[in-house]
C-alpha cells in the first residue's frame, strides 16, 4: 500500500507531492475563498461562518419582594389633644404614627398599601381604621375617642396590611 501526502510545504520543505488544484468551487479562485457557509483557507481547511443556534430567550427572573405583614411594622399613637371632664372621662384625640422596620426601596417595592388597625379604649368599645402608605408616604386619620376615665390607657394594634 502507498501513500501519497498531497498538502502544504511542511517546516519549508516540500511535501512528497503538491497539490495544484484550487479547493475553492470555482476552479479560477484561489484560497481563501468563499465557500458554502464559511470559507476555504490557503491550506485547504474550512472556517464555518454559519452561525450557531442562538440560545432560547429565558425571562429574566424576578424574585418579588415578600408580603408585608402587620410585624414588618410598629404603629404608636400620637396624642393631639386631651380635655378630661373629671370623673365622665376624656376626650382624646389621637393620630397613628407608623414605622417600617425594613428599608423605604423595600417599602417602594410594594405600591399602594393600605394597614387596618385598632385602637382601644374609647368607652364606646373598639375602633377600626385604616391608614394608606406608598414608600415612605403615608395618609391616616386622627381619631376622637372618648375614654371612660382619665386612667384609661389607650392603645393601638394593626390587624392586617395588604398592597397593591
Amino acid at each position: 500500500m502507498t501513500f501519497v501526502l498531497l498538502g502544504n510545504e511542511r517546516n519549508g520543505k516540500a511535501g512528497a507531492s503538491r497539490s495544484t488544484a484550487s479547493p475553492c468551487r470555482d476552479q479560477a479562485l484561489k484560497p481563501p475563498c468563499q465557500g458554502i457557509n464559511g470559507w476555504v483557507l490557503a491550506d485547504g481547511s474550512y472556517e464555518s461562518t454559519a452561525r450557531a443556534t442562538p440560545p432560547a430567550y429565558v425571562a429574566p427572573t424576578t424574585t418579588s419582594a415578600p408580603p408585608l405583614t402587620p410585624t414588618d411594622f410598629t404603629l404608636d399613637l400620637k396624642t393631639y389633644s386631651k380635655q378630661c371632664f373629671g370623673s365622665a372621662g376624656c376626650n382624646v384625640v389621637v393620630e397613628p404614627a407608623l414605622t417600617y422596620k425594613g428599608s423605604a426601596e423595600t417599602l417602594l417595592s410594594h405600591g399602594m398599601c393600605s394597614m387596618t388597625y385598632d385602637i382601644t379604649g374609647d368607652e364606646s368599645g373598639t375602633v377600626t381604621d385604616t391608614l394608606s402608605f406608598v414608600g415612605t408616604s403615608v395618609t391616616a386619620h386622627r381619631s376622637v375617642l372618648s375614654t371612660p376615665s382619665s386612667k384609661t390607657k389607650v392603645s393601638v394594634k394593626i390587624v392586617s396590611v395588604s398592597c397593591t
